[in-house]
């Protein structure tokens, strides 16, 4: 900046970047904006970025609601009846709210007959709590038999 500075010249500026570093310099318009952000500035460090804006606290909370009104709403249609960002609605969700999703799944249906069941299980108490060793000798096993 200093070499730009003093001759006000682009092309000086580049030969002398071509001779230090013996590499294509940068164009015109670049070494332009880094003396103005540099006179603006004092500095050519990369500025902080804003990054996307926070939700508002009352879009958290009627986002929060709406699920706890109805826990099987998909994020969809939540955004939707909130007028909001299917995204949005989802960054709430997973991590200002930190709701995990999840799908209940019935892998096995229970017999009716509750009392052969009731009877087996005191059976076993039985058998667990008169030999110490019992569970030792039980093989279990996910198969149907």
């Amino acid at each position: 900046m200093l070499e730009y500075h003093t001759s006000k010249s682009v092309v000086t500026v580049q030969c002398a970047f071509r001779a230090k570093y013996t590499k294509d310099p940068p164009t015109d318009k670049t070494i332009c904006a880094w003396y103005k952000q540099f006179t603006q500035n004092g500095c050519l460090c990369k500025q902080k970025s804003s990054g996307h804006p926070l939700t508002a606290e009352d879009e958290v909370e009627q986002v929060r609601v709406s699920f706890l009104h109805s826990l099987k709403k998909s994020t969809a249609t939540t955004a939707k009846e909130l007028l909001m960002s299917k995204t949005t609605a989802w960054r709430v969700l997973r991590k200002r709210l930190v709701f995990k999703p999840y799908r209940i799944q019935m892998v096995q249906q229970l017999d009716k007959d509750h009392r052969c069941q009731l009877d087996f299980c005191l059976q076993l108490q039985d058998l667990m709590s008169s030999n110490d060793h019992f569970l030792e000798k039980v093989q279990f096993s996910d198969e149907a038999t």
